[in-house]
């Protein structure tokens, strides 16, 4: 699948740099979609069914010890012919049928002519007698030798089928009593069946022997294998397997539905909590079909959760008709149910979990008023039934309907809700009912609340609260960090420091795409965010490519008149205006007006007038074409009354990482006010590819206004230099890496006082010496030392400037 080829990929490109031969085998059945990144590298090697000379040479491997090939010895003719009608070419059936002729003395090696011949004691014609004996299917000759075995080692062997190609004994101690694992031991030593891939994991060595045993266990005998499964199973349930879905599997096949239910259920709760919703989908399923194998009339609550569960399992998979269809079926049950049974309590919890599940899709379809209307009905559900349960499960309903609320444009509504649902789960945590990590999910929807405000000081501190708290819990590529890490970057757009949000928003645009996938809506507000950090700080190009992806995304997941297209639009029509297209920015406002109001209407009478005026101040800016921004970065401005050392730094980024490790000094220089950096140029080939991965690389490390330019200066020295790049997961083109060395380094030269410039070169003085070549008087004016890391030959005096 795409993710391990990701990998792989990511495998074989370190490779290059980091050890000096590797061979990646992968092993499939099918044929495999190597992705183009992988074509060069990538040898596919087709196994096909051996021809009759290959299996001859094969045969006689099988006779001779290993690695000492005889290339004298002989297979006979009539042998090859037998063995190949009866095998076709498969090497494993092959290898099987001749160990198996060798040990019923039916084929051997006659050491007088070095040839495997038919055993000539054999009685009537030896051909046909070969022919008669030989196992028709490779199952035969497998299942001969395991029919030997003693009874206690077969049943072992069947349990172990049961349990699966890969199982781990450890926990499985009822079975263990039962003298299975004894008997597991003993076939491994005699036959060799299982690997032991560690202390607790066995896996079956061959799969045609596990198919071989699977064909022998009969309906009845199955079923009562994974019965005594399930039993070894059971005391472990509360600690260590609650949530599995082998282990509901078992409870399945050994038909047991009530508890293959529950555990399916189990276990789609528990991939829905690791984000793995399409996992998640498919054991819900099978908790439904489960559900029809049950003796008598499940309950109300029995019959709807799985398919409220695969109802939100679709929503999260964007799937929204789909989930919708499921929904609504739960909430048409509810309604169907007579009145008089309307009244218990279970009706009650199940209909809260319909109309709630409903409500959130809604929200996600953007049809805001529905979505309302039903947690209208929800919540004072909620709050009658608070006794029931934990201050926690109400702080949920009451933050599901502030962010209905928050998203329809009812900001001071939500903010009220929002600070009680916080407030529940601040107490829970004061007594050790509630996570931290749940605390964190109120942090993160406050600060959306005060950000939709206007209020982005708040906004950020809880944005950063979240953070820290995710961090400290999480692994940093889990999707909640990459959450906070997003909405800090936001924040920090809207408060004019976009120059730190793009650091943030490129670290959250990695972990989503890792995910979630490149066609995922959160992917696209990740790219949307990043590009507004460009945006700000006046890199509108590299924005414009970001938007353009993030809105390619959300027209294949949303609908064309989807209200989470709003602001992505609102912001491509900002950057269309800049980079001076204004007749589409225009068409693109417009768009975002007419989908404003016809999700909103007018109700939202103040976010309506203020893009109203943005179209006015666009039908201005479109009579003005002089507001195009420009694509070359400006030089950082240059102080000399102040202590700072002013760099430029001549550099082959990509070759070491001690590169990396430079411009991260330079970049923690540069914050504690020691140094500044002036540019960055790129000077060996593949040059270019160089700059776009210096400009990520910069961008990552808080120096996104930092002007990066590739060598434009050829010579057969450097040419010679030219090495392999290790690949990284920040290097992009840039449309702002447009500059040669030697226009930067003049650039900078004129716009520096005398002797304010160091220049570092840590490569070939390509650019620096054609500027001194054809400018020595500016080179020598503006430049106060020269710093060159690595050999050179010692200049003569006669070829100093000064």
């Amino acid at each position: 699948d795409s993710s391990s080829f990701c990998l792989t990929n990511e495998l074989l490109v370190s490779a290059r740099s980091q050890c000096p031969q590797m061979l990646l085998i992968l092993i499939a059945r099918k044929e495999l979609d190597i992705p183009k990144s992988l074509f060069a590298m990538t040898v596919p090697i087709h196994l096909n069914k051996m021809q009759k000379s290959d299996m001859k040479s094969f045969i006689r491997s099988l006779f001779c010890e290993p690695g000492m090939i005889d290339k004298n010895m002989r297979v006979d003719g009539d042998v090859a012919d037998c063995i190949y009608e009866c095998t076709k070419g498969c090497p494993l059936f092959t290898e099987r049928v001749v160990f198996w002729a060798m040990r019923k003395k039916i084929i051997e090696l006659d050491e007088s002519r070095n040839r495997v011949v038919i055993n000539s004691t054999l009685n009537g014609d030896p051909i046909g007698r070969l022919r008669g004996l030989l196992p028709a299917q490779l199952n035969e000759e497998i299942l001969e030798v395991l029919n030997n075995l003693p009874h206690q080692e077969m049943d072992a062997l069947k349990v172990a089928c049961c349990l699966g190609t890969m199982f781990r004994i450890e926990r499985f101690e009822a079975l263990k009593y039962e003298g299975f694992y004894e008997s597991l031991l003993a076939v491994i030593a005699s036959h060799g069946i299982f690997d032991k891939i560690d202390v607790e994991h066995y896996k079956w060595k061959h799969i045609a022997v596990f198919e071989a045993v699977e064909s022998i266990i009969i309906s009845n005998e199955r079923i009562e294998i994974h019965g005594r499964i399930a039993d070894a199973l059971n005391p472990l349930t509360v600690d260590h397997v609650e949530g599995d879905a082998q282990f509901a599997r078992h409870y399945s096949m050994a038909e047991r539905w009530k508890e293959a239910y529950s555990q399916y259920m189990e276990a789609g709760k528990k991939a829905e909590r690791n984000l793995d919703f399409l996992g998640a989908l498919s054991l819900y399923k099978q908790a439904e079909s489960c559900l029809k194998q049950m003796e008598g009339q499940p309950s109300l609550e029995q019959m709807l959760s799985p398919r409220i569960a695969i109802g939100l399992c679709l929503r999260e998979l964007i799937r929204y008709d789909d989930a919708e269809i499921e929904l609504e079926y739960c909430l048409n049950a509810t309604n169907n149910v007579s009145e008089e049974n309307k009244a218990s309590i279970e009706f009650t919890e199940t209909y809260l979990k319909v109309i709630t599940a409903l409500a959130t899709l809604k929200q996600a379809q953007s049809k805001y008023l529905e979505a309302i209307e039903l947690y209208d009905r929800a919540l004072p559900i909620a709050r009658e039934n608070q006794g029931l349960h934990s201050q926690v499960w109400l702080a949920n309903h009451v933050a599901a309907y502030a962010e209905i609320l928050r998203k329809s444009g009812n900001v001071f509504k939500a903010k009220k809700l929002h600070s009680e649902a916080l407030e529940y789960r601040t107490a829970a945590v004061e007594v050790g009912a509630c996570t931290i990590l749940e605390l964190a999910s109120s942090y993160t929807q406050l600060g959306c609340t005060l950000f939709g405000l206007g209020d982005f000081s708040k906004a950020f501190n809880f944005h950063k609260k979240a953070l820290v708290a995710r961090v400290e819990h999480l692994d940093f590529h889990h999707s909640l960090v990459s959450e906070s890490l997003n909405y800090c970057a936001d924040v920090l757009q809207s408060m004019g420091n976009g120059k730190d949000g793009i650091a943030l928003g490129m670290h959250a645009a990695n972990i989503r795409k890792t995910a979630f996938g490149t066609f995922h809506p959160a992917y696209a507000h990740a790219l949307s965010v990043l590009g507004s950090c460009y945006h700000s700080i006046g890199r509108s190009y590299d924005a414009l490519e970001l938007l353009e992806e993030c809105l390619d995304i959300c027209e294949v997941a949303f609908s064309m008149s989807h209200a989470n297209l709003i602001p992505n639009l609102m912001l491509y029509g900002s950057i269309l205006r800049v980079t001076g297209n204004l007749h589409k920015s225009r068409s693109v406002y417009k768009r975002a007006l007419t989908i404003h109001k016809k999700n909103f209407g007018d109700g939202n009478e103040k976010q309506r007038k203020g893009m109203e005026d943005q179209l006015l101040d666009e039908m201005i800016l479109i009579t003005n074409p002089k507001m195009k921004a420009p694509l070359d970065m400006p030089i950082p401005s240059i102080q000399l009354e102040s202590e700072k050392e002013h760099l430029l730094i001549c550099v082959d980024f990509g070759s070491r990482p001690s590169d990396e490790y430079m411009l991260s000094v330079a970049s923690s220089l540069q914050q504690m006010g020691i140094l500044q950096l002036v540019g960055v140029i790129c000077v060996c080939p593949p040059q270019v590819e160089r700059a776009d991965m210096a400009r990520g690389g910069m961008d990552s490390l808080l120096l996104p206004d930092v002007p990066v330019a590739f060598s434009g200066v050829s010579t057969d020295q450097m040419n010679n230099n030219s090495v392999l790049m290790f690949k990284s997961d920040y290097g992009r083109p840039s449309p702002h890496v447009n500059n040669s060395g030697v226009e930067l380094l003049t650039r900078a030269l004129k716009s520096a006082p005398d002797k304010s410039l160091v220049l570092m070169c840590s490569t070939c003085l390509g650019d620096a010496a054609e500027v001194i070549d054809n400018n020595p008087s500016l080179f020598s004016r503006a430049v106060k030392e020269v710093i060159i890391l690595g050999s050179v030959k010692p200049l003569k005096r006669s070829k100093y400037l000064e």
